[in-house]
């Protein structure tokens, strides 16, 4: 892929900037980068088969795992970096709770690879938002410090507010599938005027069970999305086996 000149001026902020504030491996600590090569080379990355739609990893002739062959999904389909472990599951951390916005850049060039893997073809791209009230705690929104310079990457459009939380919604954290799935359902609202006829590229930081992913892929859907397809830098590992792939994907 060749470097467009949005990225080359993302990238040069974040050199600038950590030239002046020197950075920390978000996993390690050491000084020098924000990720630093011993610590990059531990990321489980997730590789071999999977999902056509849900990106599930298994085993099987078949192009869709078991789950998605009996059941309709919201999007088009779904890919992960690397399992949400280990030095992703401190990168992730790093990003979402202490203000470490820059690994969005750092992790650029390999979500980008995804991306062209998968032979998608996005015509804008979208965060998750996060509720009002995570938001303004917060500061910023996680997913869209690895959305901008991923679209950036891609040379094609950025729209932070393509899609917006219509209400504010308890923490994921601990709830169970069935209830994530409740808490999330009709909590988010696409503008028709910016995602109809597009295909949507949705960005977020973890999948655990894909709750999230798809509600937001059913807003855009209804308001006119031709494609919607779903990435993120972490995915909760799943063991194969029927049992354990359908309690998590469904």
């Amino acid at each position: 892929m060749k470097i467009n000149m949005l990225d080359l001026i993302n990238r040069g902020f974040w050199g600038t900037l950590d030239w002046i504030y020197p950075p920390v491996c978000a996993s390690c600590g050491e000084p020098g980068a924000r990720l630093c090569g011993e610590c990059h080379s531990k990321i489980k990355f997730i590789k071999g088969k999977s999902c056509l739609t849900c990106g599930v990893s298994f085993r099987g002739m078949a192009d869709d795992c078991s789950v998605c062959q009996t059941i309709s999904r919201p999007y088009t389909a779904v890919r992960n970096l690397a399992d949400y472990t280990g030095v992703i599951r401190e990168c992730i951390h790093a990003l979402k709770y202490e203000n470490n916005q820059g690994l969005g850049v750092v992790f650029s060039d390999e979500l980008a690879a995804v991306v062209v893997a998968a032979g998608w073809s996005p015509d804008l791209v979208v965060p998750v938002p996060l509720s009002r009230q995570r938001m303004a705690e917060r500061g910023y929104n996680q997913a869209a410090c690895l959305a901008k310079p991923l679209a950036a990457r891609l040379d094609i459009r950025y729209h932070p507010y393509g899609l917006a939380r219509t209400r504010d919604t308890a923490s994921q954290v601990g709830l169970s599938g069935e209830d994530r799935r409740r808490n999330v359902t009709g909590a988010f609202q696409a503008i028709p005027e910016v995602v109809a006829g597009k295909k949507v590229l949705l960005v977020d930081d973890v999948m655990t069970t894909g709750s999230t992913l798809e509600a937001c892929a059913s807003a855009l859907t209804e308001s006119g999305a031709g494609a919607v397809y779903c990435l993120t830098l972490g995915r909760f590992a799943i063991k194969t086996g029927i049992s354990q792939q359908t309690r998590l994907q469904v």
